[in-house]
């Protein structure tokens, strides 16, 4: 487990009660300070606000201090606190990865976060994921002074929305250097049968989505290269190995791969680590 000790102090009730419920609707347990109560000097977080910071910097070198003021975009903070939690806690982080498994009624998606599985989501409205992915982006972009490397990888299944939503992306981030995108085959995943892990997930199309992400796929890289795929003309797409090779590991390997899959959720392996995993069995 990456997860660290998490600790709230703050005297101010207002953000208190906020944060409160964010964290207990993320299922993130954290210990509450009353007055300035010794913390064992470990690595944790610390939660708390701008004004009170200055209480608790000049005493711990081992705690990570996540301060919140009235100007910041709450939620953002929140995903700024979860980073921190899930992954590890960094001044700035350095790359985003959404995979996305589209349906024809649902669209799952997962995000990683410097390699490591950060949260999933559902959607059943398409008109608001572009929007939701673009606000991810400006969190972790914000104050960043380094631009944020920036992947996307979606499954192939329903491909004329798929297309859409590539070139949506393609069309906003044309001009940024570091945009990768890739196209998927899932032809083979839902042969895919992976037992006690659904529960994790609010839908199928969020696992479908983490799965995807352990595939490379085909290079999306601009406008013309998708409407090659928009014609039929890649359909035929060269990760067919990868499919095959996840497909032996779950009917043959004694590693399970729900056991890859709940050590990704756990933040036990990184994205990369669990891929070579399974390719190397």
């Amino acid at each position: 487990m990456r997860n660290k000790i998490l600790y709230v102090y703050t005297e101010n009730l207002n953000f208190f009660y906020r944060l409160n419920r964010e964290l207990n609707q993320l299922n993130i347990k954290f210990k509450i300070l009353s007055g300035l109560s010794k913390i064992p000097d470990i690595s944790s977080l610390l939660l708390t606000t701008s004004k009170e910071f200055d209480r608790f910097k000049e005493h711990y070198k081992k705690l990570k201090i996540l301060p919140y003021s009235k100007e910041k975009n709450f939620k953002h903070y929140i995903l700024k606190v979860l980073a921190a939690y899930r992954t590890d806690y960094k001044g700035n982080y350095t790359d985003l990865l959404f995979s996305i498994d589209p349906g024809s009624r649902q669209v799952g998606l997962v995000v990683f976060v410097d390699d490591y599985y950060f949260n999933s989501h559902t959607f059943y409205d398409e008109n608001v994921i572009i929007d939701f992915i673009k606000d991810y982006i400006d969190c972790f972009q914000t104050d960043n002074p380094d631009l944020l490397q920036l992947t996307f990888k979606f499954g192939s299944g329903v491909l004329t929305f798929t297309a859409k939503l590539i070139e949506q992306i393609i069309n906003i981030f044309q001009k940024r250097n570091r945009l990768k995108i890739y196209l998927i085959n899932e032809s083979k995943s839902s042969k895919i049968k992976i037992q006690n892990i659904k529960k994790r997930f609010r839908t199928k199309h969020e696992l479908s989505a983490l799965i995807i992400a352990l595939w490379s796929g085909v290079e999306v890289d601009s406008l013309d290269s998708l409407n090659s795929i928009k014609q039929g003309k890649i359909l035929n797409l060269n990760n067919r190995k990868e499919n095959e090779k996840l497909l032996k590991v779950v009917n043959e390997s004694p590693i399970e791969v729900k056991d890859i899959i709940e050590k990704i959720i756990n933040n036990d392996i990184s994205l990369s680590q669990s891929a070579k995993m399974i390719m190397d069995y």
